[in-house]
């Protein structure tokens, strides 16, 4: 008997041990099984964050096109402009410009600002404004001019000139497109245009 005995003890030992050994691997499975899970999650969190961003960049991209082919198709074409007011600027009897142009500026409603002066040795420069404004009325190009307001100077001769700025409304307000009203250009005294931001 004692050898019966020895033997379920043996037995019961060893149905002990294979017990423990089962349910360690079975915790051992769970511990795995919880940590891929928790590892998916993860990885699913983050091919979302990244689809967002690289949403965010198609979205961006896109409106960077838009922007830019916006601006393509509504820039602002300023040698037109000063070719309408070249043309529209009154002449003396010798055929030259009875004020110099000093800018121009203008804006998205199509009002535009010249800053002018009246040539130095003019017999009535305060005429010469007249004239200018008149022929700005008269211009199919233009409408509604206006002088604010006059600053009298004189010259190193003695001469009188007149520094004044004409604002009008640009007949041709879709050439102007997008201009900005910190958009300028300023022509120097060999009348090339230069463009300058405020």
């Amino acid at each position: 008997m004692k050898k019966t005995s020895s033997v379920l003890l043996v037995g019961i030992m060893f149905l002990l041990l294979v017990g423990i050994y089962a349910g360690y691997k079975f915790w051992q499975k769970s511990a795995v099984q919880i940590e891929i899970e928790q590892l998916d999650k993860s990885l699913a969190e983050r091919q979302k964050t990244v689809l967002k961003y690289e949403n965010e960049r198609v979205l961006q991209a896109i409106s960077a096109k838009q922007t830019v082919d916006h601006l393509k198709s509504s820039r602002m074409e300023w040698s037109t402009v000063i070719k309408d007011v070249r043309n529209t600027l009154p002449k003396t009897d010798d055929g030259s410009d009875i004020v110099n142009v000093s800018s121009y500026s203008g804006s998205t409603n199509g009002e535009i600002s010249i800053s002018l002066k009246t040539i130095a040795g003019s017999e009535n420069p305060f005429l010469d404004v007249a004239k200018l404004i008149a022929s700005f009325d008269r211009s199919s190009n233009f409408q509604n001019p206006f002088v604010g307001s006059i600053g009298i100077g004189e010259d190193k001769n003695g001469y009188t000139v007149l520094s004044f700025s004409l604002t009008a409304k640009y007949l041709k307000a879709d050439v102007l497109g997008a201009l900005s009203e910190e958009k300028e250009v300023v022509e120097n005294p060999d009348s090339v245009q230069i463009p300058r931001v405020r």
